[in-house]
């Protein structure tokens, strides 16, 4: 069972992320993939978010596999097309669970939510403190790994 309050979170990122597309044409993407590493061992589940560093282009964000694999998604592009060309700050989420919730009634009362908690320095989550950019350009191949450290 995911905590409550991320699965809500996360239900509002999506929806911010959709609406803006609603009623207006595709964007014309370059895909953008790359591996997320934390002190050399790859994450899995962590979210990479794109935003423009100028305010113009497309948000993009991309979940990692098991290998730390991410490719990026814009809600205004085709699926898995990646981001418009530009410069971007990049940040991360990465949560694990350390201790399950557990279920409620049919109608999810009497549960518990999971404990979470995050799997990479609090540094990682934001865009002003993660260190990381990226330059997003037309026709090239937009491969971007990210080597995250414990310390």
């Amino acid at each position: 069972m995911m905590n409550k309050r991320f699965l809500a979170v996360m239900a509002l990122v999506a929806i911010i992320a959709i609406l803006p597309s609603c009623g207006k044409k595709v964007l014309k993407t370059d895909e953008v993939t790359g591996t997320v590493t934390l002190d050399g061992s790859p994450l899995k589940g962590c979210s990479v978010f794109f935003t423009p560093a100028d305010g113009n282009g497309a948000p993009a964000v991309g979940t990692t596999d098991a290998s730390g694999v991410y490719k990026l998604q814009t809600a205004l592009g085709a699926a898995d097309a990646g981001t418009t060309p530009g410069d971007y700050t990049v940040h991360f989420t990465c949560l694990t669970v350390v201790k399950e919730g557990t279920a409620g009634d049919a109608e999810g009362e009497g549960g518990t939510d999971d404990e979470t908690k995050s799997a990479i320095p609090a540094k990682y989550n934001s865009a002003k403190t993660s260190g990381f950019t990226a330059t997003v350009v037309k026709g090239q191949q937009n491969k971007f790994d990210f080597a995250l450290t414990s310390k």
